[in-house]
Order: C-alpha cells, then structure tokens, then sequence
C-alpha cells in the first residue's frame, strides 16, 4: 500500500487512520544469496523474423490473425530482453531459397535466431504455425501450432515455450498483473494480461480494496478492504473466483505479504495499540509478533528465500526502510539518502530492492541492493508509487500519474522503456503474478 493510497483509505477511517501512512514491503536476507543482476553483462540473443509466409491460399481473415499474432509473439519476444531484434530486409523472397530457409542470408544479416510463421491452407482449414531456426547449427530448434481461435494466449504461450527454448529461462509473456480499479468512489481487485489486454474485475466488495499480493503458486491473492470502520484481510480464490474473509482483528489489518513457501502472511495490524509487524500461520491461525516499537511499523515483505523481512518504520523520525529476520532479530536500516523511502518490492533475483522515494515533492521509484548500496532513480516525471517485480526480475509494473490520472506502467529492470498498460485512469498498486501453469486446452 503506497503513502497517497492510505491518505485515501484514511478519509475512510477516520482520526484513527489520519496519522498513519501506509508503504508496501521488501524483503532482504543476511542469509539469502545475492545474485548479480546480469542483464548488462548477459549478451542478448539476434533476433530476426521472417514474412508470414502463406502456403495455400487462406482467407483473408485468417490472414490478418496470423499477422496479428506474430505481432503479439514479436512484441512478447522484445519485451523479454533476452533477444537483440533484428530488422530483415523487406524485399520478397529475403532468406528463403526454393522454399527452405537460406541460414547464409540470415547469418549476414547479423541473426543467431530466425522466427519463421506459416499459415497454410489443408482440406480448407488454415492452420497457424511458428518455427525458430538456429543459423549458425543451421537446424530447426522450435516449432508449435499458433491456434488462431486461441488469440493472444496462444501467442503469449509460443512466447514463453521459445524463451525457454532458446535463452534457457522462464518467460513471463502469460504472466498476469493484479490492480485496484476505480469503480465510481469504490476501489475494486481487477486482473489482466501483463501487457494491459483482457482486464477483468474480481471483487466487488463496494468498499476500497488495497495492497493486493499473489501466492507463491498464483492460484489465490490477499489484499486489504474495509470492513464497515475497520479493514480486513481477504484471500480471493482465483479458479473460483470466490472470496473469503481471513483475517479481521481490532483496529488495522494491512499489506498482507505472502512467504515464499505460502504457509504465512505478513502483515500490519494496530490490535495492540500502534501498528506492528506480525505473521500469520494459515493451517493454525495464530500469530507472531515480530516488532515492538513506539514507531508505525507497517508494509512487511519476503526476501526471496524467506528468511527475512523487510518494512517501513518512522523510528527514526520519517518513513525509512528497514530489514530483520524473519524472526522479528537482528534488524538493521536499509536506506539513509532521502528523508521519504518507502514501499520497498524485493527482485525476485534477489540483487536489488524497488521503492518510492519523494524527491523535489515528488514520489519516484528507485533500486537499491540489499546491501544499501548502488542506489538508482529510475523515473522523473509526475509521481510514480507501488513498484512490483515480474517474477524473472527483469521488468517492473508500477503506477504513474504522468499523463493526468494513475494508470498502470511497465518498465525494465533500469528504468528504460517506460509505457502505459492501462489508459482508463483510476488503476493503482499493481501486483505481478508469479510464473502461471499453461492453460490446457
């Protein structure tokens, strides 16, 4: 939950809520191993893609699907940073010799890798199909049917399955993002494509719900909604799109954060007086205390391993980031430049912690390593909140009122290639899926 998002909730709460802000969480561990983010040093793969190339004669229609999805795959394959896009040359008949691929061509036009789709025609049926050839081997090293009736999935799909094919990693092309939507004066769950397509509600508590997190195995998310004058932590189901009430003590209930292995949530909750840090055990229901201070301790998350937590405090006098053992000891502070850090995201590589900083009035999303070094601003227009990681650690959704209304955003892991994924306005604190199981057909 970012800072202007429990300013809104306040308004709700009352004079309870009016002197607390709310951050979301990071997560650091003394323990876990530290990768190196190697997208810098990592040599991105050549890339190039061939013409549809037609065999029979299709339809029109059909025609211009397969257009469509080669589009969704190329910018899918793009996105993913593991591939240097080659532009081929737009002369008919260009790396392809009496019909079979010309590896000579393609090799000096600088590609490693060659997408070949292919539309074909068969007792009257257009049949959708992608190859990737290896130049240099100069063999065939993927090939899937593309069903035009499945749409973007289906490419999403031939996304990941190549990503992995070639570059040895999972992709994130079928990954989903979770957001809260404006729904009149209401703030409801909405999920949808991470590339902003295929948005669809999930509550509809008519209330104001917040700080959504996913499970480790993507079938449930915990957030936050009030409950007449109090909030409550909900668990949506998503296969059943069911929602139940797990949790609602006296006073606040905040940013649950699920732990890596899924058996405990992370959470804020004032039932003592300020607010805390605490877990709660999902087969048992009970609770640990894990802070113990006059400050507001709020916004818990994991390192990637689970063995410790991170969160925000004002102990020292304004919203700063800190880290402890997942046992509530040895708890040290993680950021010192700025006098305004907040909702710290933990990479899931684990080299590099997100988090919103106000600089010059303004709240922008920045890095840092866990070790509190290597700080970087990555955004510099309008205010920009709720950093959350794709589950490869190579790109970042985050909300952004830069263009006159919040609206979710992606970025790369460096900041660049800043773009929109909704245009609606009212979209706020965005929750990147984990790695999603494949849809069977």
């Amino acid at each position: 939950m970012t800072v202007r998002a429990l300013r809104r909730a306040a308004t709700l709460l009352g004079s309870c809520l009016a002197v607390m802000w709310s951050l979301p969480p990071a997560s650091s561990g003394q323990s876990d191993v530290y990768l190196k983010l190697s997208t810098s040093e990592r040599k991105q793969i050549a890339l190039a893609a061939a013409p549809l190339q037609l065999s029979g004669r299709p339809a029109a229609g059909d025609t211009a699907a397969a257009r469509r999805m080669t589009g969704i795959l190329m910018d899918d394959l793009g996105f993913s940073l593991y591939y240097r896009m080659i532009q081929a040359p737009q002369y008919p008949g260009f790396g392809f010799r009496k019909g079979a691929i010309d590896h000579e061509a393609w090799r000096l036009i600088g590609a490693e890798l060659v997408l070949v789709p292919t539309l074909a025609v068969h007792k009257g049926t257009a049949a959708c199909t992608v190859a990737v050839y290896d130049i240099a081997q100069r063999r065939e090293v993927f090939r899937r049917a593309v069903p035009l009736a499945q749409g973007r999935g289906a490419a999403h799909a031939a996304c990941d399955e190549i990503v992995l094919r070639t570059a040895g990693e999972r992709g994130v092309a079928r990954t989903r993002i979770a957001y809260c939507a404006r729904d009149g004066k209401r703030k409801e769950l909405a999920v949808m494509d991470y590339d902003g397509h295929n948005p669809a509600g999930l509550t509809a508590f008519g209330s104001t719900a917040l700080s959504p997190d996913w499970s480790p195995d993507g079938s449930r998310i915990a957030l936050t909604a009030f409950a007449g004058p109090q909030t409550a932590v909900y668990v949506i189901d998503l296969p059943t799109r069911t929602s139940r009430e797990l949790l609602r003590q006296p006073g606040l209930n905040l940013s649950p954060s699920w732990s890596p292995d899924g058996s405990r949530l992370a959470l804020a909750m004032s039932r003592d007086g300020n607010a805390e840090i605490f877990t709660h055990d999902l087969r048992s229901g009970s609770q640990r205390r894990l802070t113990n201070s006059w400050s507001i301790d709020i916004s818990p998350s994991w390192s990637p391993g689970g063995r410790e937590i991170a969160f925000v405090s004002d102990r020292a006098g304004a919203p700063q980031i800190y880290i402890m053992d997942a046992d509530g000891g040895n708890l040290r502070r993680l950021t010192y430049d700025g006098g305004y850090n907040t909702s710290p995201a933990w990479s899931p590589r684990g080299d590099l912690i997100a988090f919103v900083s106000r600089i010059r009035g303004k709240f922008q999303v920045c890095t840092i390593a866990p070790t509190g070094e290597g700080y970087a601003q990555l955004t510099f227009e309008g205010d920009n909140e709720d950093p959350s990681w794709s589950p490869d650690g190579l790109h970042l959704a985050f909300s952004s009122d830069r263009n006159g209304s919040d609206d979710i955003w992606l970025m790369h892991w460096d900041g660049s290639e800043q773009h929109p994924v909704t245009s609606s306005g009212g979209a706020s604190m965005p929750a990147w899926s984990p790695f999603l199981p494949e849809a069977k057909p």
